[in-house]
């Protein structure tokens, strides 16, 4: 029988891009099925299982949403929107949000949006449980890979992947620059840059919706 893996130490994202919808903008709201668009950002470069993503590539991740903005919940639908930048407008049920007094590792935070449960990083927002509506981006965080102490806490969030495609994007909206399609993961990433990683579940046909990464 495996031993248990050693844990990692828990890590944060430095920067994930912020919010760059206009208010006039309308998000089709998604489906289990759509493709996502999932920031990989810079502070996770150096961990060796995203560093080798490339398109066609099949991996098992719990993409999570960093959350930059807790909003009235208000009657409506639970759902998600996003961009191609990995933005996202949810609302939904945390289901998880008190860290235990026991001195055990602090629960991760779950969104059940509907079709989807989201880890949710709380950053500078203070945790909460219940209905709630949350913007923030999605990003994939290596602390959460299978095996892993937090990655077993969100194994009902993991889902087999196919990588549709990688591509660096401006973070400014006002002052957007040329998209650029990647083959592999580079090194480094600019600050002004941000890397997002198209992920489609697999069984999902290529031609389900038009492509939003690569």
């Amino acid at each position: 029988m495996r031993g248990p893996a050693p844990r990692r130490p828990r890590r944060r994202p430095v920067r994930v891009a912020g919010q760059r919808q206009r208010p006039e903008q309308v998000v089709t709201r998604h489906t289990r099925t759509d493709e996502l668009a999932v920031q990989l950002p810079r502070t996770f470069l150096d961990d060796p299982d995203l560093r080798g993503l490339a398109p066609g590539d099949e991996i098992d991740v719990a993409p999570a949403l960093f959350v930059a903005e807790r909003l009235p919940a208000g009657p409506g639908v639970d759902g998600w929107a996003h961009d191609d930048l990995g933005l996202v407008s949810a609302r939904g049920t945390v289901l998880t949000a008190i860290p235990t007094s026991g001195g055990g590792p602090q629960p991760v935070s779950v969104l059940d949006a509907g079709e989807r449960l989201f880890p949710l990083f709380w950053s500078t927002v203070p945790p909460t449980e219940g209905p709630v509506a949350l913007a923030g981006a999605l990003y994939l965080d290596p602390d959460l890979a299978p095996g892993t102490e937090l990655g077993e806490q969100v194994a009902l969030c993991r889902e087999r992947y196919r990588v549709t495609g990688l591509r660096l994007s401006s973070r400014l909206s006002w002052r957007p620059g040329p998209v650029r399609q990647l083959t592999e993961v580079p090194p480094d990433v600019d600050e002004d840059l941000v890397l997002v990683v198209g992920l489609l579940p697999v069984g999902v046909p290529g031609t389900h919706r038009p492509s939003r990464i690569g």
